[in-house]
């Protein structure tokens, strides 16, 4: 296409059809949504035009049979059908660890035509496919719709041509109301975003530095360090942008010194310090001040699993409207006084405070290590599989870094490890 007239979308079937018909299959066709990745797949799954392939049809089935024999959750996989009679396949977020392994096990034995996922899979994952499909020149994130970047699109492209199979790979722009195939060029031709640090202000990440260095000083220097920071011709500009990267530890540092977390004028980390710094979740502080106050000491292992949720937990994302115990909503409202205390200090030293904690999660997390059955919860929560395993391990995760601070309270330190042991059975690994 060189024009950047709309065109209406080319249905999932047409497009493997047409790609067929070029030669260009296998192909990973990306989809703005998970919802739309797993409709394409279906509705390829159910269009009698496609091609029947008896042979590699009892291959997948063979593949599949053996792979559920030790994953034994993917025969209740609502594509359990499709991808053994159809070929193909959606691959998102949204699904169990173990159904995404069993597509990277069919699609490196050649045995996918198609794979459907969404822009996330072009990182981190290795998949042999001779096209690629680009649907559109958007891609939805937490924040809503935006454009894709360079780096992204070049992460996707570069999933075209399988290794020592084809001399070249193949990416087709698929017409689109959304497609702009302009932009997609100008992307193309873009360099790589500029790389940006990782590193964050945050209150483990201060503690650790601090505790290894013992001055301000020192922590200040890496800091600068890790934001690439180089600016040797203007000293008045270095000092500015030096003040800029290191207010927000100074900051967190005033919160923690309020805690007795750190002594501040001494420039030394504490006794409770030292063990808040092994706790590495994104509000350590919250769970800090439980500790302290023997929030965990009197929890049975699903409300203290219910509690750590509420904290791990994305705080934007949904798990549902099922409901906690009446006894783990009262738990999570008297947390909600830590939570109003540590963010009033938050405020008044410049730090944006803790988000809100997340309800629905404290629910699913309770209910689960309570005993409730993986089809009742999926069921209960109306959450995506692959949402909920993630939920679960990283509270599961969070539970067991509890486990092992060195804090002389060893009842909390037993209820997280027996939570841990539950929140971790299968299907969530």
């Amino acid at each position: 296409m060189a024009m950047d007239q709309q065109r209406p979308d080319i249905s999932p079937p047409k497009l493997i059809i047409a790609l067929r018909g070029f030669n260009l299959l296998p192909a990973i066709v990306f989809l703005p949504t998970r919802r739309r990745c797993d409709e394409a797949a279906s509705e390829v799954a159910m269009d009698k035009s496609q091609r029947n392939e008896p042979e590699r049809q009892k291959m997948r089935q063979e593949i599949f049979d053996g792979f559920a024999a030790n994953f034994p959750e993917v025969l209740d996989h609502k594509h359990a059908k499709v991808i053994v009679h159809a070929g193909v396949a959606a691959h998102h977020a949204g699904h169990i660890p173990s159904w995404k392994l069993l597509i990277e096990r069919m699609m490196s034995g050649g045995l996918l035509n198609a794979l459907f996922a969404t822009s996330t899979v072009a990182a981190g994952v290795d998949f042999p496919a001779r096209t690629v499909v680009i649907s559109n020149a958007d891609t939805r994130g937490n924040d809503g719709w935006r454009a894709l970047t360079a780096s992204e699109l070049q992460q996707m492209t570069g999933r075209a041509g399988r290794r020592g199979r084809d001399n070249v790979g193949f990416v087709v722009l698929a017409p689109g109301q959304f497609q702009n195939p302009r932009k997609i060029a100008e992307l193309l031709k873009a360099p790589p975003d500029a790389l940006e640090s990782r590193f964050r202000a945050t209150y483990t990440s201060l503690l650790n530095l601090l505790d290894a260095f013992s001055n301000f000083e020192q922590v200040r220097e890496i800091a600068e360090r890790s934001f690439a920071f180089r600016e040797k011709r203007n000293a008045a500009k270095v000092e500015r942008i030096g003040d800029l990267i290191w207010q927000p530890f100074e900051d967190r540092a005033r919160v923690l010194d309020h805690f007795g977390y750190i002594d501040r004028e001494a420039e030394v980390v504490t006794e409770s310090g030292k063990w808040l710094a092994d706790l590495r979740i994104d509000r350590p502080l919250l769970v800090g001040e439980a500790l302290k106050q023997g929030t965990f000491d009197e929890l049975t292992i699903s409300e203290a699993a219910g509690l750590m949720a509420s904290v791990a937990a994305d705080a934007e994302r949904s798990y549902g409207e099922m409901r906690g115990t009446r006894r783990m909503g009262g738990i999570l409202t008297d947390f909600e006084d830590i939570v109003v205390a540590v963010s009033n200090v938050e405020w008044k030293n410049g730090v944006e405070p803790a988000e809100e904690i997340n309800y629905s999660a404290a629910a699913a997390a309770e209910r689960w290590t309570a005993g409730m059955t993986w089809d009742e919860l999926v069921d209960r929560t109306k959450a995506e599989e692959g949402d909920l395993v993630r939920l679960l391990s990283r509270t599961g995760e969070a539970l067991r870094q509890l486990a092992h601070l060195k804090v002389s309270n060893s009842a909390a330190a037993a209820i997280a490890s027996a939570a841990a042991e539950v929140i971790l059975r299968e299907p969530v690994r």
